[in-house]
């Protein structure tokens, strides 16, 4: 079985995005790059229930290589974000409570919070709404993603991507956090947005501070 490595990190992302509440039922995806191939969870199947062996070998085109189950519904998704960001080596899908609450809302996240700032990137937009599964839902996830690592999909869910799939998994449950305080923040009065010039130096400091993320 080819990319047995990646297929544990994937199969591993799915349990841990279900155990944390980042999702419920079979809804999200998870995915990691290994070169020119794609690895994703398969659509519809249990998270507590799927191992290695189910995920789904794919190329950066959405063809399927390896695997006996269909990948992910939002497929097209994950290999878009690849094709446009070499930077990213790990996509996960979610479908956590605030962040959905934004989406139902179609607003995104002002740079409110350093951690938000200097994980996520210098906001957090909304994309454009289209029916899930599609490429224009690819499209459009990917555009309003940009340089950030993080992005709402308009009455659906959010994105959130990474260097690895630890970085990816970190900044989905940010993103939850960051969610949760504009959300109360703006119940209770006018959330009060980091100045730009601080917000770029966070996120110059960032790539120090992220660069040690694995070295032992």
């Amino acid at each position: 079985m080819a990319f047995d490595n990646e297929r544990r990190i994937v199969a591993d992302a799915g349990r841990r995005m279900f155990e944390r509440k980042l999702t419920v039922g079979t809804w999200g995806n998870v995915s990691v790059r290994a070169r020119d191939r794609c690895i994703i969870t398969p659509s519809g199947k249990s998270y507590l229930e799927t191992g290695p062996e189910d995920m789904i070998v794919v190329d950066l085109e959405g063809n399927v290589i390896e695997g006996r189950w269909r990948p992910s519904t939002e497929l097209a998704m994950h290999c878009e974000i690849y094709r446009r960001r070499e930077d990213v080596n790990a996509v996960v899908h979610i479908h956590p409570t605030y962040s959905s609450i934004l989406s139902v809302l179609g607003e995104g996240i002002p740079p409110i919070m350093e951690d938000m700032v200097m994980l996520l990137g210098e906001e957090v937009r909304v994309s454009e709404y289209t029916l899930p599964g599609t490429e224009e839902i690819a499209r459009n996830a990917a555009e309003a993603l940009g340089k950030n690592n993080a992005v709402i999909l308009a009455n659906h869910g959010s994105v959130c991507v990474g260097e690895d799939m630890d970085r990816a998994l970190t900044a989905c449950e940010v993103l939850e956090k960051s969610a949760q305080i504009y959300f109360y923040s703006r119940l209770l009065g006018d959330p009060k947005v980091l100045p730009r010039d601080d917000v770029m130096e966070l996120m110059r400091k960032a790539r120090g501070y992220l660069g040690q993320w694995k070295q032992e």
